[in-house]
């Protein structure tokens, strides 16, 4: 595994464990993890992970 694999995995597992416990936005969390726009992280994230940051969120109870 490459070293920018292996960053871009660790930031997708910190994005999912954030999307998951936290309220904050997506827009924040991506701030929060170095993106300077929203869509690029979106666009990451998908990449990634094969979803979505807002369908990674648990349905509200």
């Amino acid at each position: 595994m490459s070293a920018k694999r292996f960053l871009d995995e660790r930031i997708a597992l910190e994005a999912r464990r954030r999307l998951v416990t936290t309220d904050s936005s997506v827009a924040t969390i991506a701030r929060e993890l170095g993106f300077t726009e929203a869509t690029n992280f979106v666009k990451f994230y998908r990449r990634l992970t094969g979803t979505t940051p807002t369908a990674t969120r648990p349905a509200p109870s």
